[in-house]
């Protein structure tokens, strides 16, 4: 669903790579040592944001099964309330949507939209056997995933009425969350390394995933043998595209988008109501992978620690901006599907996302490449 330049990626590291070769200056940042960032980066950013999404879906998953075995109003409530939780991380993971979630494709299969309701309504009218494993094997990205589960289970912003859920819905939804649980243990073993012997490993080993090498190991040593980075500078120019391309993302298409067409069906996460907290997080992932952690600041090195080092009143900016982007998203009367025509809220919150975009362009990645 992200459209990220994976040539982008593969330019800069050349570049650093040859930029080493000439001799040429990079401000200074070519013998900077990012060790400290990179490794608290991942540990305290992206690995606990995955690990959260994990353990979220797995809860999501056994309120799924139990829904679809009692059909109680109870049960289906608590499934959406776990829906919520399990899309929080997610939502809060878009900043660093490289690694395994671009070559493995793992984010159309998790976060594809819009939804094709239209195929949708045809599987559930077929007669094929809904099993995880013919979501996993016979459906295409847009037919399994976080919007799916939610047209499951919400309507109008609620949990439906859990009477209207035909039996067949319920055996869809458990299996398409059961492909979402293993989906979201996939993308943080990728990135984390999984133990032998665990209940995702066993899980793992029940799809035929091998994780391999942790993508972790990659990017803490960047610009070491067996790394794919060429040096620590591309590892962190990756880390400021993530941010830079969602909050492109979200003020040009997520925001805009619907805001043009005027056509609600253009507005992610209708169904639940949820787009303006899946905005509000997406900005939070920005704040998460600048000041590091997950839920607020972590102890440890960060890109906002090495830009305070530099210029403290870039850093303040940096930091003004993503509070203002918060804030106007927040000022769009909820739900966004109904404020479309609200052209003095929805212009804020795209100017404040066009003004976080440009500091982390024009004034944060100058100061890591020239």
């Amino acid at each position: 669903m992200k459209k990220y330049l994976g040539l982008f990626i593969l330019l800069n590291v050349l570049f650093s790579a040859c930029s080493k070769d000439d001799g040429s200056d990079n401000g200074d940042n070519d013998e900077y040592d990012y060790t400290e960032i990179l490794n608290d980066y991942v540990d305290n950013t992206v690995i606990a944001t995955y690990a959260s999404m994990k353990d979220n879906s797995k809860v999501l998953l056994t309120n799924a099964e139990k829904f679809a075995a009692s059909g109680s109003q109870t049960d289906l409530d608590a499934t959406c309330a776990a829906w919520k939780a399990t899309r929080k991380p997610w939502e809060c993971s878009e900043a660093f949507l490289f690694g395994p979630a671009d070559y493995k494709d793992i984010d159309p299969l998790i976060d594809s939209w819009p939804l094709d309701q239209t195929q949708l309504d045809q599987v559930l009218a077929g007669k094929q056997e809904l099993t995880a494993e013919f979501v996993r094997n016979g459906l295409g990205a847009g037919l399994r995933g976080f919007h799916t589960i939610e047209y499951l289970i919400f309507r109008d912003g609620s949990p439906r009425n859990a009477t209207e859920i035909t039996a067949r819905e319920k055996q869809y939804l458990a299996a398409v969350t059961e492909v979402l649980r293993d989906d979201c243990i996939t993308l943080w073993a990728l990135w984390a390394g999984v133990k032998s012997g665990s209940e995702e490993a066993e899980i793992l080993g029940n799809i035929d995933i091998s994780v391999g090498t942790p993508y972790a190991t990659e990017f803490k040593n960047s610009g070491k043998a067996g790394s794919r980075y060429l040096s620590q500078t591309s590892a962190v120019e990756e880390m400021l595209q993530g941010m830079i391309d969602i909050a492109n993302e979200v003020g040009s298409q997520k925001i805009a988008g619907p805001v043009k067409s005027q056509n609600v069906l253009d507005v992610e996460s209708w169904f639940s109501w949820n787009s303006l907290t899946d905005f509000t997080n997406n900005v939070h992932s920005i704040e998460n992978a600048y000041i590091n952690g997950y839920n607020g600041s972590t102890p440890g090195a960060s890109l906002s620690a090495f830009v305070k080092k530099i210029d403290p009143t870039i850093d303040t900016e940096v930091k003004a901006k993503i509070a203002a982007a918060i804030t106007a998203i927040n000022n769009i009367p909820a739900p966004f599907r109904n404020s479309l025509n609200n052209t003095e809220k929805t212009s804020a919150a795209i100017a404040a996302m066009s003004d976080l975009e440009n500091v982390l362009t024009k004034k944060v990645l100058p100061l890591v490449v020239d």
